[in-house]
């Protein structure tokens, strides 16, 4: 055993997550001992290459011991949705466009579907806005690094120009504030709040974001005598959920005179 935790720690290996299950192991007596001692380990390198793997336990059968299965094309990526970025707010003309998209059809009563229209008009409004004013940052840090690239071996056999020169130390700062802009990015998405100037590209901060994001994962739902696996179809149980929480419109047997109370209206605007 000791020398198998040495081996451990030289490589650097991890126990991976298992999903859905705390035990492999029962005594299978009335009343159970379980554990936990079937096991299975990567390196880091590998869970980096495998980043949609998930590990799961499937039925003892006749064993008193759970045989896991390990997939390496688990359905992690859903659709993607709009996500509010918090450096959106210190981009110059951020309350025009918020000002512009807060807008709703003034023949909508109801104020919950008011409010949804509302933020429908704000998601259309800023991925256009957030698209025309940033872009593909990954794209741009390359293209960005492309060019300095030519200069710097351009100014190996000559001297560059001043306009080069200046393109150069401008392409030098862009790269520097993108970057910036990326671990801001990163960091809100991960909510990895100690995340540093350019971590956002080591293999410690995607280790930890493949885990949080492999415990988060649902891989069924349970509905009725249906278990749901497919991510479509899992997106409507959720939705029908949420809606027989939320109830619907239905016209009331009984109303207050708010008047014969003498309780002001206020404008909700």
């Amino acid at each position: 055993m000791a020398r198998f935790r040495s081996f451990a720690q030289e490589h650097e290996i991890k126990d991976l997550y298992l999903h859905g299950r705390r035990f492999t192991w029962s005594s299978e007596r009335a009343v159970p001992t379980l554990t936990r001692i079937d096991r299975a380990f990567a390196s880091v390198d590998w869970d980096l290459m495998n980043p949609d793997s998930i590990l799961q336990a499937l039925s003892s059968s006749v064993s008193d011991h759970a045989p896991r299965h390990l997939s390496l094309s688990a359905a992690f990526r859903p659709k993607r949705r709009f996500k509010f970025e918090a450096f959106l707010l210190n981009l110059e003309g951020f309350e025009e466009v918020l000002t512009e998209a807060w807008v709703y059809d003034p023949s909508i009563v109801d104020p919950f579907r008011r409010l949804d229209a509302l933020f429908r008009n704000a998601v259309e409004f800023f991925q256009a806005w957030g698209e025309r004013k940033v872009g593909n940052i990954k794209l741009k840090i390359a293209m960005a690094n492309t060019l300095i690239l030519r200069f710097d071996v351009a100014q190996e056999s000559r001297t560059l120009t001043h306009a080069e020169a200046w393109l150069r130390r401008t392409l030098k700062l862009v790269v520097l504030g993108l970057a910036s802009l990326e671990r801001t990015i990163a960091r809100q998405r991960s909510r990895i709040r100690w995340l540093q100037e350019g971590d956002a590209n080591t293999k410690l901060f995607h280790a930890v974001a493949n885990g949080r994001r492999t415990k988060n994962y649902i891989a069924s739902v349970r509905v009725g005598e249906e278990t749901v696996t497919t991510q479509e179809r899992k997106n409507e149980v959720f939705t029908e959920a949420f809606d027989r929480l939320i109830g619907s419109i239905h016209n009331r047997e009984y109303t207050l005179n708010l008047e014969a109370l003498n309780i002001l209206c206020s404008e909700l605007e």
